[in-house]
């Protein structure tokens, strides 16, 4: 059976005889992992921590400036049997220590370059920087004497008094905002424009305000339970992180590594979110009782929006570095768990890859294995994918000349993130003394995993997609319109039955308005009792041409008198025919008071729920009405997939409905504009209304894009996936669960790519639109 552990090294005569010891600003602390004891080391001078498990503490506890290295080392040695540290292990504990400035110690030469390898801590904080040059921390002030003044007043909200407070301004918060009627949508609305130009200040001011308390609560929690505990909690550093370039406060709460109490780490780590959502509890209070455009309403919904937004996002997010991932820690037991995550991934390929016997398992326990493994991809995959999002939003948001300075990030990540490593990587293979019995076999296998990825990259096709946002539009859709003043009298659309979406259904030729208009109708009465004066002066006009008084008889109709009478009657039947011309006219008019459906569908029309009694003018628009038996989508596609579309594009699509993702409808390309336009068939699909596509701050209507698009029409819907009680519908009614004006998502399929050539594509494309003309 192999031995794992090799007792001896070929290095140890190098601190064999040193007579190091921990220097005198040096506390330890004792703390319970997973049931075994670990003990920190804490130099408060520095603020510099490390972990020792029990056989390392004995060793390190035996180092008092008299004993030699060699002589601690037996004594352990003779006590632990197998358990003690091996002469390896020694050297490395002793040389990390030695960093961190832990210990004291004369090192000669030669045992200065043994020591080389394990960076200087001062190097490492400066390498820390430039590696992440994404979220660069400058120390500002230390806060100390501030904590310690201000601690009695604050400490309580980290107590059970304070999570009972904190749980009624919560509960507070949702009684307030459930007296706002419609709340939910009033929140969620104007979340696409959180980030608009008119916006963006009052989110970073907002930004920085709720980030500067979440700040102080990690601070008063580690002074809190350092205090409580012993182990003193200093705060020695607040600062600013330079986010992505935008300023935001931090703080170093290091110290609660050296908390006894689990517990007490889990909270300090909740502490910022803690206070978060406290903050953000006053603030929906506030916005629940403010008008709707005052500047305390919207600085109350940013409040909101940066506590959700970015506790769910990024803080409470465990696989990025944050509180969220040392709250995970302290649960789970296990200590640093990102790194020892890495190194354990880099444990498998050595042990069973390249088969080094001896290769260093970073799992104390075996319960830690799982935990190690999923961690570390979980993470590497959450780490690619912020890093990559972050470039492409910068590679989008900058302009002109700005965008080198994406190009610059995305260099300096690629140099750092990935040259350097495999520069260490190959130094490592070829010098590493680990590796001199298997050098050879790990250099063929790294080579066939090195063939394996470029292959898959750059030969193996998959699937090439993209997305654009889209609007149902009916292909029969008519507006209606007031086709004559009045004052409405009744609104018959509102007893017609009601669509789900708050539309009314109605029929061809249903009445939807009555109007009353006072001055026509007078008119009216007016020419029909002038119409009737006409009829009486005709009729005694007829009357005088037939009365023998009149020089009129049977026998002689030609006399002069009947032909005056006769005359006569004709004047006035001509008035009256002339009459009846002008009230078959107001009639006519009076008739357009009466608004009906033009066709069969739906009836969006808003106003009616308020028109009654209103005085109503011609041309004024009642809404529209759409038929739902043919619908269509106009999808806005970028300017980059128009080559697409054109040349490799599968006629059918994918459709996805904004908001519900649970339907799932296919159609097809039935046409594409030939050239780009900047009018948007709706302004739905702008920014300012939720939608992908960046419009002009001076256009009113939301309608005209800062760059053009391709408008690509699709017909042919079929609904393909839907909740039971959906496709039901569908069947019985014989139409999609689509809306006129309703937002989808379109999915086009283009022919298959390797990964490699659509990376290059995406890069290439996005500084073609940015240096574009």
């Amino acid at each position: 059976m192999p031995i794992e552990r090799p007792t001896f090294h070929e290095s140890w005569y190098r601190v064999a005889n040193l007579h190091p010891r921990l220097r005198s600003t040096v506390q330890i602390t004792r703390q319970h992992f997973r049931n075994q004891l670990w003990h920190v080391v804490q130099d408060h001078t520095n603020n510099a921590f490390f972990r020792l498990s029990e056989p390392a503490y004995r060793f390190v506890g035996l180092l008092d400036g008299e004993r030699t290295v060699a002589e601690a080392w037996r004594i352990v040695s003779d006590q632990l049997g197998d358990d003690a540290p091996t002469q390896g292990e020694a050297i490395q504990l002793l040389g990390q220590l030695y960093t961190a400035n832990l210990i004291a110690a004369e090192v000669a030469p030669d045992t200065h370059t043994l020591f080389n390898r394990y960076k200087k801590r001062r190097q490492r904080e400066i390498k820390t920087y430039l590696m992440n040059i994404l979220f660069a921390r400058i120390p500002v002030w230390d806060p100390e004497a501030f904590l310690n003044r201000w601690l009695p007043l604050v400490g309580w909200v980290f107590s059970p008094v304070g999570l009972v407070v904190w749980l009624a301004l919560m509960a507070a918060a949702f009684y307030q905002l459930n007296q706002v009627p419609g709340w939910t949508d009033k929140i969620t609305s104007p979340i696409a424009g959180v980030l608009s130009p008119d916006n963006i200040l009052l989110l970073y001011v907002a930004f920085a305000v709720i980030k500067f308390f979440h700040e102080l609560g990690h601070a008063f929690s580690c002074k809190k339970f350092g205090k409580q505990s012993g182990t003193g909690g200093e705060v020695h550093t607040i600062g600013i992180m330079f986010l992505v370039f935008t300023p935001v406060p931090y703080v170093d709460a290091s110290s609660s590594w050296a908390l006894h109490n689990k517990w007490h780490r889990i909270i300090v780590g909740a502490a910022g979110m803690w206070v978060e959502l406290a903050i953000a509890s006053i603030a929906a209070m506030i916005w629940a009782n403010t008008p709707d455009n005052s500047a305390l309403h919207q600085f109350a919904f940013n409040i909101m929006f940066v506590a959700s937004f970015s506790t769910v996002v990024f803080n409470a997010n465990p696989l990025l570095r944050y509180d969220g991932y040392y709250m995970l820690s302290d649960f789970l037991e296990i200590p640093n768990l990102a790194q020892r995550g890495k190194d354990y991934i880099f444990y498998l390929v050595k042990r069973y890859v390249w088969g080094v016997k001896f290769a260093r398992n970073p799992a104390n326990r075996p319960s830690e294995k799982p935990w190690l493994f999923s961690y570390a991809v979980a993470s590497f995959i959450m780490r690619i994918v912020v890093s990559v999002g972050i470039l492409m939003y910068l590679a989008d948001a900058l302009e002109g000349a700005l965008i080198i300075l994406a190009a610059a990030m995305l260099i300096v990540a690629i140099l750092t993130w990935v040259l350097v490593p495999i520069g260490k990587f190959i130094r490592f293979l070829a010098s590493n003394p680990e590796l001199s019995r298997v050098r050879g076999r790990a250099v063929i296998t790294t080579l066939i995993f090195l063939t394996l990825t470029v292959g898959g990259l750059g030969f193996i096709s998959i699937p090439d997609r993209a997305r654009a946002q889209g609007v149902v539009e009916p292909v029969n859709i008519q507006e209606v319109f007031v086709q004559m003043d009045g004052f409405a009298k009744t609104v018959p659309a509102l007893a017609s039955p009601r669509h789900h979406s708050g539309a009314w259904q109605v029929t061809a030729g249903e009445s939807l308005l009555t109007a009353d208009n006072r001055e026509l109708q007078t008119k009216l009465d007016e020419l029909r009792a002038e119409q009737q004066r006409f009829v009486s002066k005709r009729n005694i006009a007829l009357a005088k041409a037939n009365d023998p008084r009149f020089g009129v008889s049977g026998t002689n109709a030609n006399a002069p008198g009947a032909a005056l009478g006769l005359g006569e009657a004709q004047i006035w039947q001509n008035q009256i025919d002339i009459a009846q011309q002008q009230i078959d006219y107001l009639h006519e008019r009076l008739a357009m008071l009466n608004v009906k459906s033009p066709l069969d569908g739906l009836l969006v029309a808003p106003v009616l729920d308020h028109v009654e009694h209103a005085f109503l003018r011609q041309g004024d628009k009642i809404g529209l009405v759409a038929s739902l038996d043919h619908l269509i989508i106009r999808a806005a596609a970028p300017n980059e997939l128009s080559a697409l579309l054109l040349t490799q594009a599968n006629q059918r699509v994918e459709i996805r409905l904004k908001g519900r993702p649970d339907v799932l409808l296919t159609g097809r390309i039935l046409q594409m504009s030939p050239a780009g336009t900047n009018k948007l068939p709706s302004a739905a699909l702008g920014y300012q209304l939720g939608g992908s596509m960046t419009t002009t701050t001076d256009d009113r209507e939301g309608k005209k894009t800062v760059e053009n698009f391709f408008e690509v029409r699709i017909g042919d819907l079929q609904l393909t996936e839907a909740p039971k009680e959906i496709l039901e519908e569908s069947k019985q009614t014989g139409r999609l669960p689509l809306l006129p004006g309703q937002r989808v998502v379109v999915r086009f399929d283009f022919n298959k790519k390797p990964i490699a050539t659509q990376v290059w594509t995406t890069i290439r494309q996005t500084f073609q639109k940015k240096f574009a003309g």
